[in-house]
């Protein structure tokens, strides 16, 4: 995670800055892996900015000048893996099916990658700190599904799909399956599932395009 982040996230959303440089130019860095290891391990009643600093080998002074408490550098920290590891590099001119693999398959790896601990921590946390995790919700949870959300309405005004399908029904089914294979159902070793997700995704995604009846 060697992102070096601007004033403005995706030209809009501002990131919070405190006063002063980090002493190391990696401190950032170390601080969201840090954070993300934590919050993996520990969940969200455990996580501390003081663990945090502990966790990193970073002095606190450099951890409290550039974020006011724990929810602040988890957000920024996920705002930085979602840039990295979440969102396909290229999908312009993809067909409907390829950008659904594409994210799904996206999806399925960060779940099974170093950081899967805390993006499946995610889930049950928002739902049990509503308030603390709004935010967080809307970008880390909720941003992926948005742009897969657009593009299925966008298929379905093009004709890609049929008029009546249901976008809302389609994402749950996609990375429901993919959520629940990937933490819950499999007994297979991490390996043998990153290994055989490729084809997993791809079954999944034409079960379920054939299931609203898209085109061939």
């Amino acid at each position: 995670m060697t992102h070096n982040h601007a004033d403005v996230v995706d030209g809009s959303t501002p990131v919070r800055r405190g006063p002063g440089r980090p002493r190391h130019a990696d401190t950032e860095e170390r601080a969201y892996r840090a954070v993300l290891e934590l919050f993996g391990q520990r969940g969200w009643a455990g996580l501390s900015l003081d663990g945090v600093a502990t966790h990193a080998g970073i002095g606190k002074s450099s951890i409290y000048l550039r974020w006011k408490d724990k929810r602040d550098l988890l957000l920024d920290a996920l705002r930085d893996l979602e840039a990295h590891y979440v969102t396909p590099e290229e999908t312009e001119g993809m067909t409907l099916r390829e950008y659904l693999v594409a994210h799904a398959e996206a999806r399925a790896n960060l779940y099974l990658g170093e950081y899967g601990p805390a993006v499946s921590h995610l889930h049950s946390a928002a739902l049990a700190n509503p308030e603390e995790f709004h935010e967080i919700r809307q970008e880390s949870i909720s941003r992926g599904v948005l742009s897969l959300h657009g593009r299925i309405e966008r298929a379905i005004s093009s004709g890609e799909l049929p008029a009546d399908t249901s976008a809302h029904h389609l994402l749950d089914a996609i990375e429901g399956a993919i959520l629940i294979h990937v933490l819950v159902s499999s007994p297979k070793r991490t390996e043998d599932l990153k290994a055989g997700i490729h084809d997993y995704v791809r079954t999944l995604v034409d079960l379920q395009l054939k299931a609203v009846g898209a085109p061939d």
